[in-house]
């Protein structure tokens, strides 16, 4: 069966964590290069998970002609400009969330990749696994009524002053790492754009990234609110309530890979517990951008899903300095 051979830009946790293995389990895709700016850092991981190519840096990598398609995991402010790299080399990317620092700048990444007509896709993998694909379909077959609320909670505690998450020039803070998820998943639900956005922010006295920042997205007649954090208990859950049930998702975004996953319905006929087997998102998001590149078809996720969503990112931000509603 043909796979697509993925290079991967950068050695990170993330990379150690989450995408080494599922890569090597996937149907369509072959992790095949790594580049870091430390060469020897690159080589150890390619000797621990046997990945043939290894390149001095990530523009050699790119212009790899074996490389087929582009995996960007680097901090958020390199997301844009390596992505435009490899689009101009003419390699489809799949970049992490999110796509770029503002509205403006993945607007110019999504505008090449249509010039071009290289494929581009912003990597939420929450969306691939069974679980969200299921309560879309309850949303869809009305079991639990109009979807009037979703409220998204997603914390963390990182106290380092070098991790990238924690670095404001880099992107860091609460909402850039964390809040696109709670803003995507509303969107996602809702199947619709927000309107206006009130929102607050409390933000790192050393740092200065936002450690905790919470909004309010009216969605016509609907809504919804988050809380995202750096400086708390580790905690994830999304509760979606309609005008006949709710949905209560207890680990909506990194699902364990070892455990089921589960999902709480309730209605006026009562609750239940729906359960989905140990799957990895991550790979699922892999083979189905590898099956969208091998087929010729468009990617899974629209790319204008990259941009509204840092649009709303973008409206956070506006209404958390100005203590106003800031409108789309």
């Amino acid at each position: 069966m043909n796979k697509i051979k993925y290079g991967v830009l950068g050695v990170s946790n993330h990379f150690y964590k989450r995408i080494a293995l599922p890569l090597q389990q996937t149907d369509k895709s072959q992790l095949y290069a790594i580049a870091s700016r430390d060469r020897n850092k690159a080589a150890e991981a390619a000797s621990e998970y046997a990945i043939p190519v290894v390149c001095d840096g990530y523009q050699q990598l790119i212009d790899n002609p074996e490389v087929e398609a582009i995996y960007i995991p680097l901090p958020n402010h390199l997301h844009a400009e390596w992505a435009i790299k490899a689009l101009n080399a003419g390699k489809p990317v799949l970049c992490e969330k999110p796509l770029a620092m503002n509205a403006a700048e993945a607007e110019k990444v999504v505008q090449l990749s249509e010039t071009l007509g290289v494929p581009l896709m912003e990597g939420f993998m929450y969306r691939f696994h069974p679980l969200w694909q299921h309560i879309r379909d309850i949303i869809r077959s009305r079991q639990i009524g109009d979807v009037n609320a979703v409220h998204t909670t997603f914390t963390y505690n990182n106290p380092s002053p070098t991790n990238i998450r924690n670095i404001k020039a880099f992107g860091g803070g609460a909402l850039m790492d964390i809040g696109c998820y709670a803003i995507s998943v509303a969107r996602f639900v809702f199947g619709r754009e927000p309107g206006n956005v009130l929102a607050t922010m409390d933000n790192h006295p050393e740092f200065g990234t936002d450690r905790s920042t919470s909004a309010l997205l009216q969605f016509g007649n609907a809504t919804a609110t988050f809380f995202v954090s750096t400086t708390s208990e580790p905690f994830q859950k999304v509760d979606i309530i309609g005008t006949a049930g709710t949905i209560t998702v207890h680990v909506p975004f990194n699902t364990y890979v070892d455990t089921p996953s589960t999902i709480t319905v309730s209605t006026g006929q009562g609750s239940r517990e729906v359960q989905f087997p140990v799957c990895d998102p991550y790979g699922i998001m892999f083979d189905a951008f590898s099956q969208s590149l091998l087929q010729k078809q468009p990617v899974p996720t629209p790319l204008e899903d990259a941009v509204n969503n840092m649009k709303v990112i973008d409206a956070v931000r506006q209404s958390a300095l100005s203590g106003q509603w800031a409108k789309l």
